[in-house]
């Protein structure tokens, strides 16, 4: 019953909200890491060869680790209060990593695909 208690508790206080939110903003930046890596992986000129091959997914890239940090930090510091803080802590870099990772794969083997059907 106290669990129950809790829980509408956090609902009430907007904690449903936050995590979307805090998802939400991951992903983008994971997508942001995607497009970034996809552009490096490329090594085709960008912006009318004003940029060297590379560079223009290395600074997409950059930003992309920004705001991923800047996301993760809030998560961590969100956390922090809770009793189990961390393994929570530890089971969110956890989760980064693999999701951070797993989206990557998924926008090169999409870009793959994309390709082979052109051909």
């Amino acid at each position: 019953m106290k669990s129950i208690e809790r829980f509408n508790n956090a609902l009430n206080n907007g904690a449903i909200k936050q995590i979307f939110d805090h998802v939400r903003n991951y992903m983008i930046g994971a997508f942001i890491l995607a497009i970034g890596t996809t552009e490096f992986r490329q090594q085709e000129h960008q912006f009318f060869e004003f940029v060297p091959p590379g560079y223009a997914g290395l600074g997409v890239i950059s930003f992309a680790v920004v705001l991923i940090l800047l996301n993760l930090y809030d998560g961590i510091r969100r956390i922090s209060s809770s009793k189990y803080h961390i393994s929570l802590t530890l089971g969110l870099l956890l989760l980064y990593l693999f999701l951070s990772v797993r989206v990557v794969e998924m926008a090169w083997d999409f870009r793959d695909l994309s390709e082979n059907l052109a051909l």
